[in-house]
């Protein structure tokens, strides 16, 4: 009887009571090779166990392709966990991650804006006709090349005071104001804008402004005197247009004139050569 029991990979005798190979370090099962039997009991023959899994054949042993290195032996390396970031490396990838997210923000406005610029949104104005639709177009091009240019700032404002667009109107002349802030024109416009929106007030300290630049101004003297009237100054009002006629009106704005001059001489209870309306605001660039 046999005191070794030889490996089934490798076939390196081992100890009967050796559980792994001397030289591969394959598992023994010494309940499958051959036992000892105690001395003067006969011996009692071994019942084979039925394996789990079907046994494999010994394999010949190869030479190692390389020096040292068994490849018969399997070799498990373990896990190595990630080696943890300093504190300091953290916050520098998140200030990474931050710049970075920043900078593509500015890349996409940057992109939106110059976007813009080259197709300006051509917003038609309510009530404008095909001529004056064609006028805020090219207000609206011109601004977006030069958000400074007066003259087109004002075009678009006045296509807006007369299709009746006021608080729209207010807007450019507002901009165009804080740009050339002596444009008589345009403060008038802007008053009679106010006045159409029922903010008498506005519109009689704008007046008074234009009145500060040119005394004599005939459209902001009549305005006045409309404003006036409407709140039933008259004294007032019936002093404003006797000045407006007086200050060289332009023509087409005679006979209104005249008729705004009978009409308060009437309430003032004085004879009138004739009686007739006028209508609101005048508007001083037109």
């Amino acid at each position: 009887m046999s005191n070794d029991h030889r490996c089934p990979s490798c076939g390196h005798p081992n100890a009967s009571d050796a559980t792994e190979c001397a030289n591969c370090n394959f598992p023994l099962h010494p309940e499958l090779g051959e036992t000892t039997e105690a001395p003067g009991e006969p011996a009692t023959p071994a019942t084979p166990a039925t394996p789990a899994t079907p046994a494999r054949p010994p394999r010949p042993r190869a030479e190692p392709a390389v020096r040292g290195y068994d490849p018969s032996i399997r070799r498990t390396r373990p896990i190595r966990p990630r080696r943890p970031q300093a504190p300091q490396q953290q916050v520098q990838m998140q200030l990474w991650v931050i710049l970075g997210a920043l900078a593509v923000v500015i890349v996409l406005f940057t992109a939106f804006q110059g976007f813009k610029k080259n197709n300006p949104t051509e917003t038609p104005v309510e009530g404008a006709q095909q001529e004056q639709q064609h006028i805020v177009d090219m207000a609206r091009a011109e601004l977006a090349k030069d958000s400074t240019n007066v003259n087109a700032r004002i075009a678009l404002a006045n296509v807006l005071y007369d299709t009746g667009n006021w608080s729209e109107a207010i807007v450019s002349y507002k901009a165009a104001m804080r740009m050339d802030p002596g444009r008589i024109e345009t403060i008038v416009d802007l008053g009679v804008c106010y006045y159409n929106l029922s903010q008498p007030d506005q519109a009689v300290a704008l007046f008074k402004k234009a009145l500060e630049l040119e005394p004599n101004h005939p459209i902001a003297l009549f305005n006045l005197g409309i404003v006036s009237e409407g709140q039933g100054k008259f004294e007032d009002a019936l002093h404003y247009f006797q000045r407006a006629q007086r200050s060289n009106p332009p023509e087409s704005m005679k006979q209104a004139l005249q008729q705004s001059i009978d009409r308060v001489s009437q309430r003032l209870g004085r004879p009138a050569p004739s009686a007739g309306g006028s209508g609101a605001g005048t508007s001083g660039s037109r």
